[in-house]
């Protein structure tokens, strides 16, 4: 009987549960009346919810008394009553207002409106529509301000990304911080999936980084990752498999070669070395080396949800990247996992986590041999030859010792595998509805090893490596902050806007490393035997340290706001490092800046601008980033020979300085910001200047002070300004909506001072150009300026020879003939020689920008993304080759038409000539130096979304990278790698690997 009553009661119970529950149908739309897809309906304090479908339609069973919460992302956030009703439609209202949006300020964020600092903001569905290993690559463009300088085409690249120019000559690289963790300097951003990226912000000016103090001289990137929301789970696969094409350089053929070569010679009255008749190899060495396609794949699965008390995210991704070269790739995995637990009322608990793993083999660097090999060389020496050789001994020795292409990628084996774990544990506890505490511990760890081997092989006496070596190096660091924060928030009478924040901070990165190599291993053709246990040979070698660095800081900020009209931030950091000497350990950067809305005064009346506001700020940040050693003194030992002995003796091999302290950047910075046409159309405009001071140099002191070497001293000043403009329009007109954004920036960096008695600083020295530096810093003109003779046009007869000459009559280049260079007698002493040397080029843009464009028309929605620069030179490098076949080295094709002959007078390039007794291409000139303009279609996307039964949303997506490029530089890529160092590196073409072109298929679909 007990079991019936139960039954009944059972029956009962969920017959009333069933008449209480209403289903609730109805259809979203914005305020045009188009259908809203995905967004999430949530019965209020419940886990209970639903998404609308493609036509915006929805359906959910609620309690009769039910509150509906309807949000989606760009549309304001509306709640409304079920009261018992069966139909529910809504209409959506934008969210127009960009004001209302919450950007991070370092420690802490704030609406827009209370901003008064220079910050950029790049959401990440922009960052994710570029499939690259590194998300700054999406960067580029998208940011006033904000340079991303390429590192060449290689599979996995890290680009430099630069905020408002140079400002030390010790690293431009900006402060990287991930959910709150400052990584340290130089870090890559490879380990971050892009499609796990909320957004950037990135603080350009002391006023928003001082915040950061001792580490922001250079600009902070503040990247906030995606997490989950409240409402029902969400499931989004995006994957996407493509191609990158890499075109072809054409060289000369066998034939255009020979001629070059002959030419070379008879030019300058000797025999021709080939006879046409007695050749019949014709290499294509790109075709030997480079693949015409590469294959690119990348799959991201995210999942989120939540409810009132726990969030959730967390996605895998996986990145393939083959190179075009015969050797080369590089793969990553992976994983990003968050939760947000609100413990209680008051206490909130965050935790990420972030695996990773990545592994690489080396793009062989062999481009500048591929062009410059000869086209007469077979890749390989015939069968009969190859007795006794071992296999990495089978490739031909070029006729013009250049190292056979082939034979270099057969012998190449380096492989990397890095792992990495990144942790934040974080925990807010709400003391009073105004007051915060925030306590944040950091955690990221890496470790990554790398194999190499050099085989033994022969190819002649002067290409050869007799015996093989292996190589293993490891590199392991342990970063970790500690961060505690307490912020205070109130508005009062409805006037007053508080924001007060304190904090103690603790940073501590620590690095390790050990590296190997031996050389005779038993069998070179064995992996298997690839070890350093496995060689026997004598040749060893270790090398083992590390590295702590700690930072102790507090931290103090308050923003104010009067009646929403006036606002004002103030902060103060204060740094302890240990990477100074004990006295200068202490660091102060603080800084100030003011806004004004306009717009919000009784005067202010118009029905045009929505917005319009006035912002000025000044502050000091610092720059910790300089050698460990600087501070210390240094005792090396040498052997010396007294009559018959050898005695060892001690030296001071290095002056230490104790009285080393921070490099500081003194910022300032004015700018408007306006929005017209119901925020339509916005735009701001800004104005900086940057000076650094106490720059640190390796100075040599005069030889009375008997100090050897050279001595680090804060002696320099760099200043860096320009103008910062940005202008975007957003518009929907029916079915079409259109989104555009453009940004343009000037910048000029000079040196305000160097080291006393050194005002010039020289970098790049070539050899092949006369042990001549081709790059120059001095003061008061720009860093990193190239160096070195006029060019002035090309003798077309020995007239125009004679009369380049002194005023006594003598010749300036005696040993010209018709045809070759002219080059500038700068000072006009009658005498051409390096004292003749100047600037003849700038490697950096009048200005440079990018420009967005987002439409959509119904179930279409296309974006393109342009970035271009304007009035930078570029040193082509190559040139010095590809059209005087020097050394006999191969030309381009087509040089012949290019090159000076008695009847080509009006080519670029001077005469064919062995000997070149006049130096046209033994000197560093701007012969070599070129327009590197250039505007470049970096990513264009065509989306079609679609209907697809159990999905809320499928699209179904093409896209190009790097398809169009318009310039008239005539080398392979005018977007030249930016290499290690900015001032010395930038601008100098290489013939590094250039940026590929690649065609993606993708499809995104979400549950």
């Amino acid at each position: 009987m007990k079991y019936k009553i139960l039954f009944i009661t059972s029956f009962l119970l969920a017959s009333f549960t069933l008449v209480a529950q209403n289903l609730v149908t109805g259809t979203i739309t914005d305020e045009t009346g188009q259908p809203i897809p995905g967004v999430n309906i949530l019965e209020k304090k419940t886990t209970n919810g639903a998404v609308s479908d493609f036509d915006g339609n929805y359906s959910i069973k609620v309690n009769d008394n039910a509150t509906l919460v309807f949000s989606y992302v760009g549309f304001k956030t509306q709640e409304l009553v079920v009261d018992g009703k069966n139909t529910i439609s809504i209409v959506l209202i934008t969210d127009d207002s960009q004001l209302e949006e919450v950007v991070l300020i370092g420690y802490g964020s704030v609406k827009r409106d209370k901003i008064t600092s220079s910050i950029s903001s790049v959401k990440g569905e922009e960052i994710a529509k570029m499939v690259a290993s590194n998300p700054a690559e999406a960067l580029q463009g998208k940011a006033a301000g904000v340079q991303v300088l390429s590192s060449g085409g290689n599979p996995g690249a890290s680009p430099q990304i630069l905020i408002r120019g140079i400002t030390s000559n010790n690293g431009s690289q900006p402060l990287i911080v991930v959910d709150g963790v400052m990584l340290p300097s130089g870090s890559s951003l490879n380990f971050i999936n892009p499609g796990d990226i909320e957004n950037f912000q990135i603080l350009k000016d002391a006023s928003a980084s001082a915040i950061y103090g001792s580490r922001a001289s250079n600009g902070v990137v503040l990247i906030t990752t995606k997490r989950g929301k409240e409402g029902k789970a969400v499931i989004n696969l995006d994957i996407s498999h493509g191609t990158q094409q890499l075109e072809k350089i054409n060289m000369a053929g066998a034939d255009e070669y020979m001629r070059v070569v002959n030419l070379r010679r008879t030019n300058d009255g000797n025999q021709p070395l080939y006879d046409p008749n007695d050749i019949t190899t014709d290499t294509d060495w790109w075709n030997e080396v480079i693949e015409n396609y590469a294959p690119i794949t990348n799959v991201n699965l995210r999942a989120s949800g939540g409810s009132e008390k726990i969030n959730y995210a967390g996605s895998l991704s996986f990145f393939d990247q083959q190179s075009n070269y015969t050797k080369g790739w590089y793969q990553k995995v992976t994983g990003r996992f968050n939760v947000d637990f609100k413990i209680s009322d008051k206490i909130t608990l965050k935790q990420d986590l972030s695996p990773r793993m990545e592994r690489y083999e080396n793009t062989p660097g062999i481009l500048y041999n591929l062009l410059r090999i000869d086209p007469l060389t077979d890749v390989y020496i015939p069968q009969s030859e190859r007795i006794g050789r071992n296999s990495y001994s089978i490739y031909a020795a070029s006729n013009n010792s250049v190292p056979n292409p082939v034979g270099t990628v057969a012998r190449s084996f380096n492989e990397t595998m890095f792992f990495g774990f990144f942790s934040n544990t974080q925990l807010d506890y709400d003391i009073t509805p105004e007051l915060t505490f925030s306590s944040q511990f950091g955690l990221n760890i890496s470790q990554s090893g790398t194999d190499a081997f050099q085989p033994e092989y022969y190819t002649n006496p002067n290409q050869q490596n007799e015996i093989n070596t292996v190589y293993r190096n490891t590199n392991q660091s342990l970063d970790y902050v500690l961060n505690n924060t307490l912020n205070f928030t109130k508005t009062i009478n409805e006037k007053h806007y508080l924001n007060v924040l304190v904090g103690l901070l603790y940073d501590s990165q620590n690095y390790n490393y050990l590296n190997g190599s031996r050389e005779g291993v038993p069998d070179s053709e064995n992996p298997n035997l690839w070890y350093i246990d496995a060689a026997t040979g004598e040749g060893l070698t270790v090398n083992n340290n590390e590295s702590t660095d700690n930072i102790l800081s507090g931290i103090f900020r308050a923003i104010y706001s009067f009646d929403n009209k006036y606002f004002i931030t103030a902060s103060t950091r204060v740094d302890q490092s240990s990477r100074f000497p004990k006295d200068n350990r202490t660091g102060v950067f603080s800084s100030t800046s003011f806004a004004w809305d306009v717009d919000s005064e009784e005067f202010f009346n118009s029905e045009v601008i929505n917005n319009l506001r006035l912002k000025v700020g000044v502050g000091e940040v610092g720059n910790q980033n300089i050698s460990r050693n600087g501070q210390f003194f240094s005792v090396g030992s040498d052997s010396y020979v007294f009559g018959d002995d050898r005695v060892v003796g001690s030296y001071l091999s290095q002056f230490g300085n104790t009285r080393l302290k921070w490099e500081t950047v003194k910022d300032q910075n004015l700018g408007l910001e306006m929005s017209l046409f119901d925020n339509a159309l916005d735009f701001s405009v800004e104005v900086y200047k940057r000076t650094s001071k106490d720059l640190l140099f390796n100075v040599e002191l005069p030889n009375y002070t008997g100090i050897p070497g050279l001595v680090a001293q804060n002696v320099g000043s760099f200043e860096s300004k320009g103008i910062d403009f940005q202008i975007g329009y957003n518009k929907t007109m029916g079915d079409f909506t259109l989104g555009l954004d453009l940004n343009v920036s000037t910048n000029e960096s000079k040196a305000k001072a160097l080291a006393p008695g050194n005002e010039q600083i020289f970098g790049q020295n070539r050899s092949d150009l006369g042990n001549r530096f081709i790059k120059i810093t001095e003061e008061g003109e720009t860093v990193g300026l190239f160096y070195g003779f006029k060019y002035d046009g090309i003798f077309q007869n020995q007239t125009e020879i004679n009369s380049h000459s002194s005023e006594n009559g003598a010749l300036l280049q005696p040993n010209a003939r018709p045809g070759d260079v002219r080059f500038v007698d700068a000072n006009d002493d009658g005498l051409l020689n390096d004292d003749d040397l100047q600037v003849i080029g700038n490697p950096f843009a009048d200005f440079y920008g990018g420009l967005t464009v987002n439409m959509g028309y119904k179930n279409f929605d296309l974006s393109m993304q342009w970035y271009g620069t304007y009035g930078n030179d570029v040193f082509n490098y190559p040139t010095t080759f590809l059209y005087s076949g020097v050394q006999d080295v191969n030309v381009i094709a087509g040089a012949l038409d290019n090159v000076w002959s008695p009847t080509n007078t009006s080519a670029k390039y001077p005469r064919l000539t062995q000997q070149d007794r006049n130096g046209n291409y033994q000197r560093p000139s701007d012969l070599f130096i070129e327009d590197g303009s250039y505007l470049r279609l970096r990513n264009i996307q065509l989306g079609y979304n679609f209907k697809l039964k159990g999905f809320q949303k499928c699209r179904l997506y093409v896209s190009g990278q790097n398809l169009i490029t318009i310039t008239n530089y005539s080398g392979f890529d005018p977007e030249v790698a930016a290499g290690g160092n900015v001032i010395n590196d930038f601008g100098i073409d290489y013939a590094r690997n250039p940026i590929t072109k690649t065609y993606l298929l993708g499809l995104n679909l979400t549950l």
